[in-house]
């Protein structure tokens, strides 16, 4: 069902308990209620998206490409604005009666301007979200059960606050950026941060590290800056690093001075 309602700043679509297929997305909308999408949903440059708090978008399971994602997700050059509240999260999920990890893609974003997401949950996707070149913050979100990681991206200026990587393959993979990432739990997952190359720039601070099975921290072979890494909560054990210390061409993680007690996450 569409009903027409001015929205200030711009006049929108909004959409209740309704679906969306794949397509594009050409005039300004809002997303309230449960929204299903099927296939991948372009939300076209100058168009935005706004979802409601509470709202719940649910990807229809799809085949995967030939990297092994789900054939269903968004890809927004325009803008979305996904700012939930705390009693009323927004949810990216599966519409699987039985939802697994990979049922959907990735919600990619490129070249966007004024997007931001928080409190949001993101479960069963490939990855939660995918970035390029793109100013955002992400604050107050959850990844989790998600096939291959959280957040992945490329350029753009980035920001994570108060989020939660748990559980996944890998929390956050990064190249040619510098992203910022504090207050934040990185924990259960393969690796926790992978910076591939070219994030000499990036920030990671006051975060809390447990339980990641391989690294905590990890450098890829084109990363031969150093890397700050201080003032964060390793739990009972020594930082999980893959940095000059196992490979003499790449950067180093630097780590101290590290903290002695967690960090509390809002």
């Amino acid at each position: 069902m569409k009903r027409i309602a001015i929205i200030p700043v711009f006049i929108a679509a909004v959409l209740f308990s309704a679906q969306a297929r794949a397509g594009i997305l050409r005039n300004n909308t809002v997303w309230t209620g449960t929204v299903k999408v099927s296939g991948r949903l372009l939300v076209k440059r100058g168009v935005t998206l706004k979802i409601d708090p509470g709202t719940v978008v649910k990807f229809v399971p799809a085949k995967q490409d030939d990297t092994g994602l789900a054939q269903c997700g968004m890809l927004v050059r325009g803008t979305i604005i996904a700012d939930g509240l705390p009693g009323a999260r927004i949810r990216f999920t599966s519409a699987a009666q039985r939802p697994r990890p990979g049922d959907w893609g990735e919600i990619q974003i490129i070249k966007s301007k004024g997007s931001s997401f928080t409190d949001c949950d993101f479960r069963y996707g490939g990855w939660g979200l995918h970035i390029h070149h793109t100013k955002i913050k992400i604050s107050d979100c959850t990844f989790m059960r998600n096939s291959f990681g959280g957040i992945r991206g490329k350029g753009g200026k980035v920001e994570i606050a108060d989020c939660v990587l748990k559980g996944m393959q890998i929390g956050m993979r990064y190249w040619k950026g510098a992203p910022y990432i504090h207050n934040s739990d990185i924990m259960d997952d393969g690796t926790g941060i992978f910076w591939r190359q070219g994030c000499e720039g990036s920030k990671i601070k006051y975060n809390n590290f447990q339980g990641n099975r391989d690294y905590d921290i990890k450098l890829g072979e084109g990363q031969s800056g150093d890397i700050d890494a201080r003032l964060n909560w390793w739990g009972d054990e020594r930082p999980k690093l893959y940095d000059r210390h196992r490979e003499s061409y790449i950067g180093r993680v630097v780590t101290e001075p590290a903290l002695s007690a967690r960090v509390k996450i809002s």
